[in-house]
């Protein structure tokens, strides 16, 4: 009988011992925030555009909206994630807004710098939003929904342009130009045959050469295309008088084919 009540109490101090670990090792677990990201994001957008809305827009009201936002969610920047990338657009997210603040500060409201600085923020702001949506499923209620797809539509378009801009960028920034001299060491012609390696459709590609001679010096020299359609291969020209011992290309006017 003896031997049998050790044994029991042997039993259940063994099971109270792994309930306390199994406890235990539960409370240890960090408090992941991915769970809790969008909503958090989602409540911020949408305090900002109460403000918003209510002021009409006014300079104060923008303001006051970026920063009611930017209170909402900086505590998501010292929460652990689990979704490494999550985490990085959250953050990104958040320095945007930090952005968005100090162009209101630093330019003057409705400034052509102004306008400029914003509208590149807003670009970034918006493509981050597009993640958000499109990856982790942020979705606001009501005109809120509304307001956030039209954001979502920008950060779409802006995401497009950038990559047509880093497209052609990269076509012609790896171009080698070749000199030949006319005859009389007086004009030289610079020459390059780019293949459209893109799926992109380029028209009235305008490119500056950028010519340098043996003193460094500068000038400019400007080679131009109407259309450069993919796998297609143009000749970019352009004469100069200037003797360049470096030729550095960069895009300087493209549309792009519907």
């Amino acid at each position: 009988m003896f031997k049998r009540t050790v044994s029991i109490f042997a039993a259940l101090g063994l099971a109270l011992s792994l309930g306390a670990c199994s406890q235990s090792e539960k409370a240890a677990e960090p408090d992941y925030a991915d769970d809790e990201a969008m909503s958090v994001i989602g409540q911020g957008l949408s305090k900002r555009f109460a403000i918003v809305d209510a002021d009409d827009g006014t300079v104060a009201a923008v303001k006051k909206g970026v920063q009611a936002e930017i209170d909402t969610d900086t505590p998501l920047k010292d929460r652990k994630f689990e979704d490494s990338k999550l985490h990085e657009s959250v953050i990104s997210y958040i320095n945007v807004l930090d952005e968005s603040m100090d162009v209101i500060k630093n330019y003057s409201y409705g400034s052509a710098e102004y306008n400029e600085k914003w509208s590149e923020v807003y670009d970034k702001r918006t493509q981050i939003l597009k993640t958000f949506v499109d990856q982790y499923g942020l979705k606001l209620q009501g005109e809120d929904q509304e307001t956030l797809e039209e954001l979502v539509a920008n950060g779409a378009s802006a995401a497009k342009e950038q990559h047509e801009k880093e497209t052609i960028n990269k076509l012609i920034s790896s171009a080698q130009f070749e000199k030949k001299d006319e005859g009389d060491g007086n004009y030289f012609t610079y020459t390059a045959v780019i293949e459209n390696t893109s799926d992109i459709s380029f028209e009235n590609v305008s490119v500056v050469l950028g010519l340098y001679d043996a003193d460094g010096v500068k000038q400019e020299a400007y080679a131009h295309v109407n259309t450069w359609a993919p796998g297609e291969k143009v000749k970019f020209e352009a004469t100069s008088d200037c003797n360049a011992t470096e030729i550095k290309p960069t895009v300087q006017f493209y549309d792009v084919a519907d």
